[in-house]
């Protein structure tokens, strides 16, 4: 191992076995080689790269990975394990030119607003390759690589964006480079940050070089440096070719990223959703309508009253679709956010419904018109849930699918310590369905570390960073800055039209029965008294007897098969693990199988519903506290045992087995001080595949250390 590496050579290879052995020689050749390590990151090569690579230059630090990652997140990874203080990242189908790497090196050395620097590229027939370009504009796309390229070859737009009108010659600042070669400054990237993994082949080079200049960096061209690149223009054939696709694709990300017209719509979104689901909801109602009138019809015999023309029913339809929107609107179910989950949205669209069809059902009761058939509106209440609930999971389907794709992410900035916010930031970009990009940190502490990969600029520069990086959520850590600038700050994104979220360590402040009041003109936060509660209480416990019982029949043959097949196969039908329950007081959990996270399913665990008409515990409730690990708990959690513990809850919803301490407690924290008899019927529905295949019953607690 080398231990004075000046520059890291950053290589991608994907099934590159007959071009990347020229490249690695041709680095050897360079002057600079002794301070130079080379780093191939191999994306699943099925023709023999990373073997050829073992066998031929063993002097190559190869990562072979087990899936193609993309060249974004390829370059990234190697980027992470380089230790030099420049970056050349080479395509596997270049051929450097003698001292030629040292070209690029001592241009960026003598150039210290230089981010990165790029050579000239020619073919192998020593043509050049137009490889500084202006920014992409769509006209340009579809010149570049589609057949109207070849319909209007001397469009002056393709001209521009390849620089055709400067000497090549020349060394220049320039928009940015091709990817093929690119020498980088490790300041530059700790400033800017990697590649965006968004983009898994293609404009990750003109995104890149976008950030740099936003973050005052260089870009340069430099001939005097020659690479020779293998390049073929195969996305330029066809408009169905798949790397026209994939371009196109990565086109889309971009400028959904930067452009100002996508901005300016992601920035009013949530207007232009309201609208998507208002029409939505609206043909749903109407085809709900037509479906309930028509089963009147089929049904005619049933009933001794006629059934009018369907044209008698026009105004009726109108007062309809205004009175379902109405209430749409009242319920909040306009209010558009992406964690609805459709369990959710089914009992929203249920309430609703069930809502404006009392009222349009009184409304022909009181207006005495028997043109109207009552039967119609009441066959339209299961006919307009089921199709609205069906639309509207259609295009949040087609959401999260554009989410995947990395299109419509909300860029954010985290506001805090710098450590924190890092932290934050891994978990939130962890989570695919929460549709965040998030663009970097604005730290508080003192002194303000500047110097910091992903750090933005100062508190003070807000207003100008949310402007700058089109910032459309600002996330504020506990305590990061004093309640007034918070309300400061809410003006800003009130005037910027962007979101404020403010995480806060008082999170049992915020329940279901607080509201913001005001007092002597001081705003306070009201918890008003909820009568209902004893009420609701006494409906949860029979709620458990009715269901215990329900389940505890059903569950009899399945049982007794289960305990037959598993004790004649030599197996324990039954677990018995010691949990506390109400009071703190423990009790054995008794648990079909090994007790492993997963296994039969909870049909055959007739002495589990036997506890939930016992009351020991309740069908939905936090989660069943090992005895053995009481001692994690601390004061603050000894709340959790004034409830019954539960069959299922939050910690049964998802697909990870294992679930850290503190996301258990924060969730069950979350399901006592917002319990409601709606809540649990929620959890039911949204755990029930769980329970019935016997999945996450009894999750792997991760503790912290």
């Amino acid at each position: 191992m080398k231990a004075d590496v000046e520059l890291s050579v950053v290589i991608v290879s994907y099934n590159s076995l007959s071009v990347l052995g020229p490249c690695l020689e041709s680095l050897k050749r360079q002057s600079l080689f002794d301070k130079t390590e080379v780093i191939v990151v191999d994306n699943a090569s099925s023709d023999g790269t990373p073997s050829m690579v073992r066998e031929r230059h063993p002097w190559v630090k190869l990562i072979a990975g087990r899936k193609n990652v993309g060249f974004s997140r390829g370059v990234n990874i190697g980027i992470r394990e380089a230790r030099g203080s420049y970056f050349l990242i080479l395509n596997p189908d270049t051929v450097v030119k003698e001292d030629s790497v040292e070209k690029l090196l001592v241009f960026l050395k003598q150039t210290p607003s230089a981010g990165i620097v790029g050579p000239k590229l020619i073919y192998h027939d020593g043509n050049l390759q137009y490889s500084c370009r202006r920014f992409y504009t769509l006209k340009v796309l579809l010149l570049r690589r589609t057949f109207f390229g070849r319909i209007f070859r001397n469009s002056s737009a393709v001209s521009d964006h390849l620089m055709l009108d400067f000497d090549h010659e020349t060394t220049r600042e320039v928009d940015w480079l091709l990817g093929a070669c690119l020498l980088v400054r490790r300041e530059a990237v700790e400033s800017v940050g990697l590649l965006d993994e968004r983009f898994f082949l293609y404009f990750e080079d003109v995104d890149w070089c976008y950030r740099m200049k936003q973050k005052g960096w260089e870009i340069y061209y430099h001939p005097d440096s020659v690479v020779i690149h293998d390049y073929a223009r195969g996305s330029a054939q066809s408009v169905i070719n798949r790397s026209f696709i994939a371009h196109l694709a990565s086109f889309i990300r971009y400028y959904e990223k930067w452009n100002f017209v996508f901005y300016f719509l992601k920035k009013y979104r949530e207007v232009i959703k309201i609208l998507l689901f208002l029409f939505v909801d609206v043909l749903a109602f109407n085809l709900a309508f037509v479906s309930a009138y028509y089963l009147r019809v089929a049904l005619g015999d049933i009933f001794t009253n006629p059934i009018f023309p369907i044209a008698a029913y026009k105004r009726l339809v109108v007062f309809e679709n205004l009175l379902f929107v109405f209430t749409y609107f009242a319920t909040g179910l306009y209010r558009i956010r992406r964690d609805t989950s459709s369990v959710e949205e089914l009992f929203n669209i249920g309430r609703a419904i069930v809502f404006a069809s009392i009222l349009l059902m009184t409304s022909t009761y009181l207006s005495h018109i028997r043109t109207y058939s009552r039967m119609v509106v009441a066959f339209l209440v299961p006919f307009a849930i089921l199709y609205d609930w069906i639309t509207r999971s259609i295009v949040r389907k087609i959401h999260r699918m554009l989410l995947a794709q990395k299109i419509d992410l909300k860029r954010v900035c985290i506001v805090g310590p710098m450590g924190k916010a890092r932290e934050l930031e891994s978990r939130l970009l962890d989570d695919v369905s929460l549709g965040v990009d998030v663009v970097g940190v604005i730290p508080t502490e003192e002194p303000e570390p500047m110097d910091e990969p992903g750090a933005l600029g100062r508190l003070g520069d807000l207003d100008e960073i949310v402007a700058s990086y089109r910032i459309q959520e600002l996330i504020f850590l506990p305590n990061a800055v004093s309640d007034d600038r918070i309300a400061e700050f809410v003006t800003l994104g009130r005037r910027r039209v962007l979101d404020v979220t403010v995480l806060t360590d008082y999170s049992g402040l915020v329940i279901r029965q607080a509201s913001v009041g005001n007092l002597v003109g001081r705003p306070v936060i009201a918890y008003r008294r909820d009568t209902r509660y004893a009420i609701d209480r006494m409906a949860k416990r029979l709620l458990d007897i009715v269901l215990g019982l329900i389940f505890l029949v059903v569950s009899v043959p399945f049982s007794v098969v289960y305990f037959l097949y598993t004790s004649l196969r030599g197996g324990v039908p039954f677990t018995g693990e010691q949990r506390l329950r109400l009071g703190r007081e423990p009790f054995v959990l008794p648990i079909a199988g090994d007790g492993s996270s997963d296994g039969p399913s909870d049909i055959v665990n007739l002495p589990l519903f036997w506890l939930v008409v016992s009351g020991k515990m309740s069908m939905v409730g936090p989660y069943p506290f090992p005895s053995e690990d009481a001692g994690a708990l601390d004061e603050k959690t000894a709340f959790r045992f004034s409830v019954r513990p539960g069959v299922t809850g939050y910690w049964r919803i998802g697909s990870s087995d294992e679930i850290p301490l503190e996301d258990l407690l924060a969730q069950d924290a979350d399901y006592i001080r917002n319990w409601s008899l709606v809540q649990d019927l929620k959890i039911l529905v949204m755990s029930s595949g769980n329970m019935v295949f016997g999945r996450r019953r009894n999750p792997v607690i991760r503790y912290p250390g």
